[in-house]
């Protein structure tokens, strides 16, 4: 089978032939790969941003749906025919963060061992992995919408992070930095649930193109006009009560915290690189009473993702809506050349033909 393969110490892409993967074991299942997106993560991986990622070739992408085609002897939660997502994430349970509950932190495994970055993911016609990491997707979920249900899980954690700070309220005037995926799901997310006041940052003129798509009614602005329109607030009193950070840009992220009102919360949810710094002046975090959240991958939140899209639906999900690209295996260099220029916001690949509708 044609697989797409990632060294990032190398920074590289290679497309190959390898065999078709078996069954290890009776805990594993095969899974035939309908949809597999490539992510934020794997760009910064490539560009090597991540310093504690194998010096290996790795088939890449832990975003992926498909269809269940073969067990092992020990499986019981799905069976062959089931329509599935995969949660690239599985922990030790045996570690001091596992014991906590804190699964996200996992020492051994979770994060440090995820499928699609340290052992073969989804950019293949088919993918082996363990049981316990595959979900059955809801009959009015797709299988295009399955392989949203990754980042879907880890924007539910930022969610339940945000929402038990207590910084979120009925009424709060929030900004989203970066109309990227994560950004333009974030904005989804807001709207399905009932917020209006919300303002988007976001420089590339066809990112705010496609995010005018989602229909959402909210500002879509260029970072100098959201400056601009902060210019002569007082920012305690009438500044942004949650700012959600989805562009990884350190310069934007510092800029915000000017902007941010008393008792505010700043969410830094996307992926910036370790070597760049900000400024934060210790005096603004106390006497705004400013938190900072940060939120890392998805504990225990995959399946709750799968009712979640199952509650968004086309209306949210659309591809269209989204500006998810689909694209063939080949492709690849076409696809990354789209996703840097930002001509789409993401870009998702149909590995096997007869899943492309389901």
């Amino acid at each position: 089978m044609e697989v797409l393969q990632c060294n990032g110490k190398l920074g590289k892409l290679r497309l190959i032939e390898v065999e078709k993967p078996k069954l290890r074991g009776p805990d594993d299942v095969i899974v035939k790969v309908a949809f597999a997106g490539i992510c934020g993560t794997d760009l910064h991986i490539l560009s090597g941003e991540f310093s504690h990622i194998p010096n290996t070739w790795v088939t890449i992408s832990h975003e992926f749906s498909g269809v269940v085609e073969e067990i092992g002897d020990n499986v019981t939660n799905i069976k062959v025919g089931d329509r599935v997502g995969v949660d690239p994430n599985r922990a030790c349970l045996a570690c001091k963060y596992c014991r906590r509950g804190q699964v996200q932190h996992c020492q051994n495994k979770g994060a440090r061992d995820s499928t699609g970055v340290f052992h073969d993911g989804g950019m293949a016609s088919h993918c082996v992995v363990i049981a316990d990491q595959v979900h059955k997707l809801p009959e009015g979920v797709s299988l295009q919408q399955g392989a949203l249900c990754e980042p879907l899980s880890c924007l539910l954690h930022g969610w339940n992070r945000l929402q038990k700070s207590g910084c979120l309220q009925a009424d709060s005037r929030i900004l989203v930095i970066g109309a990227g995926i994560i950004g333009n799901l974030w904005v989804s997310m807001l709207h399905h649930n009932g917020y209006r006041d919300v303002t988007v940052s976001e420089p590339a003129q066809g990112r705010r193109d496609i995010l005018a798509n989602l229909e959402t009614g909210y500002k879509v602005l260029t970072p100098a006009e959201v400056e601009a329109e902060e210019e002569g607030k007082d920012a305690e009193l009438d500044g942004f009560d949650v700012v959600i950070e989805c562009s990884g840009f350190p310069p934007a992220i510092e800029k915000s915290v000017a902007w941010t009102s008393r008792g505010a919360a700043l969410v830094i949810f996307g992926c910036s690189p370790r070597d760049k710094p900000i400024k934060l002046c210790p005096e603004e975090v106390y006497r705004k009473e400013l938190m900072v959240i940060g939120c890392l991958i998805n504990p225990f939140t995959y399946s709750k993702a799968l009712k979640l899209a199952d509650a968004m639906g086309e209306r949210y999900l659309s591809y269209e809506r989204l500006g998810v690209q689909i694209f063939k295996l080949k492709e690849y260099e076409t696809a990354l050349t789209q996703l840097k220029s930002g001509g789409i916001s993401k870009a998702v690949f149909n590995l096997n033909n007869d899943l492309f509708f389901d």
